[in-house]
């Protein structure tokens, strides 16, 4: 009976040092808006062929491309993001999805977000909501 306890035990301890583990594994992510950079920002993941993000094992970075889309193999299941922002503009709209295959195998994902001010990100979050999509409008993306 004590040896039945004691197993069970430490088999509690192995199972809840497991997810504290797991909760605590998190990928850090800095996300680097240079200044004068307004638009959509698209970060596509898991995409076969494409080069890796930079990072080591503390986290990566990401550096907003003017064109404000990026392409990266590297596959980000439970980014903790951060926000560099050199840009005159805010963040708005972050969101984080990641796909998976009918058995749960992560097969790709992306980042999206805007950077601009409010006005600028309702407008096109009306345009987006009639297209169906991000839109590419040469009046919200200003490059360097």
């Amino acid at each position: 009976m004590i040896r039945s306890v004691g197993l069970l035990t430490v088999f509690a301890l192995v199972v809840a040092g497991g997810a504290c583990s797991r909760r605590g594994s998190a990928q850090q992510v800095v996300i680097e808006i240079p200044s004068g950079f307004n638009g959509n920002f698209l970060l596509e993941m898991g995409v076969k062929n494409a080069p890796e993000l930079a990072g080591d094992e503390k986290g990566y970075e990401v550096l907003v491309p003017r064109s404000g889309k990026l392409t990266t193999s590297t596959l980000l299941s439970n980014p903790q993001v951060t926000f560099r922002n050199r840009s005159d503009g805010s963040v708005w709209g972050y969101s984080h999805s990641v796909y998976s295959t009918g058995d749960g195998i992560q097969v790709g994902g992306k980042i999206e977000f805007f950077v601009g001010t409010k006005q600028d990100y309702d407008a096109q979050q009306n345009r987006r909501n009639h297209s169906g999509g991000f839109v590419e409008s040469e009046n919200l993306t200003t490059v360097l």
